[in-house]
């Protein structure tokens, strides 16, 4: 599969990247101003905000792990959503994005969303309703394939690839056997690049958690 992942050289970006190559998928990186002697594929260094489908190629699937991060304005999670929309359009190419915990609902009554339960980060809060307002426009979008995935609440970057996690697709937070909202990079990486293979859950919201981790493992 031709592959293009944007974002490729963050924490979520270069374990898809690694793991896609590992299974023989051909990949194309997006990255912004950054070193990539080992991404071993082939580079293209442009903002996303800049990209056009020319750039995209002849992927088939796009896996955006584009994060505005806490420094820039929060509205920029929303941009990104746009600019999908945008390099999706008139193409058959699916993308799979990345969101946020955040923008989850706590439980299956769907009356709170992360973001507004008391006490959050009101950072956190304005990164997780834009990203909320980005999905919403991008969900209008029947005629484009996608797939929005979200984090649990804890999102290890240390945590160990188990390749065994659980999908949750009704827009709420889930948890694992250990009875925790937990998902580590490397599980993430591998749910998003199954999706794309399988092409799963399109034009749906889903979350990812890994199922359990020894606590030799952690």
């Amino acid at each position: 599969m031709k592959l293009v992942v944007i974002g490729a050289n963050g924490n979520l970006g270069s374990k898809v990247v690694k793991q896609a190559l590992n299974r023989g998928h051909e990949v194309k990186s997006i990255v912004y101003m950054c070193n990539t002697e080992s991404l071993g594929t082939e580079v293209i260094d442009k903002n996303l905000f800049d990209l056009t489908q020319a750039d995209l190629g002849e992927a088939e699937v796009i896996i955006s792990a584009f994060g505005g991060g806490f420094k820039a304005n929060p509205v920029i999670n929303k941009e990104a959503y746009e600019k999908y929309i945008e390099l999706l359009e008139g193409t058959d190419k699916k993308i799979i994005a990345i969101a946020g915990a955040g923008s989850l609902y706590t439980d299956s009554t769907h009356t709170m969303r992360e973001y507004e339960v008391p006490g959050y980060s009101p950072k956190l809060s304005a990164i997780s309703q834009n990203i909320k307002l980005g999905v919403d426009k991008i969900k209008e979008r029947n005629d484009l394939k996608w797939t929005v995935v979200c984090p649990s609440r804890k999102f290890d970057l240390e945590g160990p690839y188990t390749n065994n996690y659980k999908v949750g697709i009704n827009e709420e937070i889930i948890f694992n056997e250990d009875g925790n909202s937990y998902v580590t990079y490397e599980d993430l990486a591998a749910a998003m690049l199954d999706i794309a293979e399988k092409d799963l859950y399109n034009n749906k919201v889903v979350t990812i958690a890994t199922v359990s981790v020894s606590k030799e493992e952690l």
